[in-house]
């Protein structure tokens, strides 16, 4: 699970920004927000507009890309403002007590990828431009015709079959790749497919599983054809997924709901799958056209249910900044300060107590991350 990571010159994040994920003193949600190895089950970015939420979660996104091969322009992750050519990124994971290091820069000028992986203090991979060494305690791996836009780490995985010889790099890697992160800004356009490429593989019987626990008025169908109240629907050898009241069973296809329900249930295969199998599921714009409650409810059922998971979402929902949600040190204020860049603080510095209503604090100004905009009209 993710513990650390450290952004410098990446994106608004000019100066070196530690992002937390460890529990501080607090014994609030002790039970359901900390998994079993002492690590917090994600976190919450909250701020103003343009403030840098999004980019915290592309922080942790550009590793997902890397280690999926996902078509990324590296240079365009250096800070626009920054004098400095190089960016980096660090990260660091608790893997079955081993603390795992990774950390990958990136020269814009001389288009230059460079890679360190650390286990428990141990040097296991290096890469410094096209050369890289991996060494997993057999013998030592040289190659000096690395690909210049590929990680060493991904190219090092995929030769070796995900590290079968070497257990915690093994995990760490299935932790990555099992991670989603669902981008606000094209989430509408793959809503209707994505949730209709889950169903095709697995059915729908999870997603009623899991709609029933939420306790929400609906049930979904997928087929060709769907009835009821008197209204039959056959789209031929088209299959699609059908919504339905559990007490007016009227059917509807996913692509004509409200936008509230096609962004719950297309967000349900994700959800499921973070917590079923240990990775981090990204979430931008989290809360969007989702009842204040429900919203809440989603961060509370993936605390609860997921232990080896994280959930990391940004948000312009301030009821979301509560002890009954998240824990003060999951939340992390996310300010701009101009040619600074974006600056984090986790709720937890100011140490409020825990009966502390922590949303109208933040409202009245006691924390950062609070637009101003002026007297009220």
């Amino acid at each position: 699970m993710l513990t650390k990571m450290t952004l410098t010159n990446f994106l608004s994040f000019r100066e070196k920004t530690i992002f937390d994920f460890t529990p501080s003193k607090y014994g609030i949600l002790n039970e359901t927000n900390v998994s079993s190895n002492g690590v917090l089950k994600g976190g919450f970015f909250v701020g103003p507009n343009a403030s840098g939420k999004t980019n915290a979660l592309k922080g942790i996104n550009f590793l997902l890309k890397l280690m999926k091969g996902e078509n990324i322009i590296l240079k365009w992750n250096k800070c626009l403002f920054g004098t400095e050519k190089r960016f980096q990124a660090a990260y660091e994971f608790l893997i079955q007590g081993a603390l795992v290091s990774y950390t990958v820069g990136f020269d814009v000028e001389q288009e230059c990828l460079d890679e360190l992986l650390v286990v428990d203090g141990k040097k296991v991979l290096a890469r410094r431009g096209t050369h890289g060494e991996l060494n997993l305690g057999e013998n030592l791996i040289s190659d000096d015709q690395l690909d210049g836009q590929t990680a060493y780490l991904r190219t090092a995985s995929f030769n070796t079959g995900r590290f079968p010889q070497h257990p915690v790099l093994h995990e760490l890697m299935e932790f990555i790749l099992n991670s989603t992160c669902i981008d606000g800004d094209n989430f509408e356009a793959a809503i209707v497919k994505h949730v209709e490429m889950y169903a095709e593989k697995n059915g729908v019987d999870a997603l009623n599983c899991y709609l029933k626990e939420f306790h929400y008025d609906f049930f979904v169908e997928f087929g060709s054809q769907s009835q009821g109240e008197d209204v039959a629907l056959n789209y031929g050898d088209q299959k699609h997924v059908f919504m339905k009241r559990n007490d007016f069973q009227l059917p509807m296809p996913l692509a004509l709901e409200a936008q509230g329900n096609r962004v719950f249930i297309s967000m349900l295969p994700h959800l499921i799958d973070a917590i079923e199998r240990p990775g981090m599921l990204l979430i931008d714009e989290f809360g969007n056209s989702l009842h204040n409650n429900l919203a809440e409810k989603i961060v509370r059922f993936f605390m609860k249910k997921a232990d080896q998971s994280q959930l990391f979402i940004s948000s312009h929902g301030t009821n979301l900044i509560s002890n009954a949600v998240f824990r003060p040190d999951q939340i992390q204020m996310v300010t701009f300060h101009g040619k600074r860049g974006s600056t984090v603080e986790r709720i937890s510095k100011y140490k409020p107590r825990e009966a502390q209503n922590l949303e109208k604090m933040y409202l009245g100004g006691m924390f950062e991350g609070l637009p101003d905009y002026g007297e009220d009209i």
